[in-house]
């Protein structure tokens, strides 16, 4: 008897959370948020097996205002893998730094200089955009999930 869209949805099953332990926000709560409501918690490092109550559904992993795109687990998803998107995460604060220190120091050494309000300007207004778009526009790829399918 083949399955249809309804039967599939009716199906419940459990599923494996894995976050990868990692460097980057290692003190940071995941949170994964299931469409069917469930919401879990997981910590750097951690495993936890949930039941899924309706397949097919989607989930997205959240930290603060950050957050992954959604992910859909059907009837073959076994597990899901978490990780932090190292690019960004790491990235991120030591561009934001360097832009700091480009643009604020050598105001604070040649004030006067034409060259250096020109330098600061440059900069704050890159460290904006980038700002923008990083935190804002791209705020949902901050987190990767990886689906894997199995028994």
């Amino acid at each position: 008897m083949a399955h249809t869209h309804k039967d599939e949805q009716r199906i419940m099953k459990e599923i494996i959370i894995k976050r990868d332990q990692e460097n980057i926000n290692k003190r940071a709560i995941y949170k994964v948020v299931i469409s069917d409501g469930e919401t879990v918690l997981i910590k750097n490092g951690e495993t936890k097996k949930v039941r899924v109550d309706l397949i097919p559904t989607k989930v997205r992993a959240k930290m603060n205002w950050l957050k992954s795109r959604k992910v859909t687990i059907d009837s073959a998803t076994s597990e899901i893998t978490l990780k932090g998107e190292k690019i960004k995460n790491w990235v991120a604060p030591r561009i934001l730094g360097l832009f700091i220190l480009t643009t604020l120091i050598p105001r604070m050494i040649w004030d006067e200089a034409p060259l250096t309000k020109t330098v600061s300007i440059v900069g704050l207004s890159i460290i904006l955009i980038w700002t923008i778009y990083v935190f804002i526009i791209k705020n949902n790829d901050w987190i990767l999930i990886e689906t894997k399918n199995g028994g």
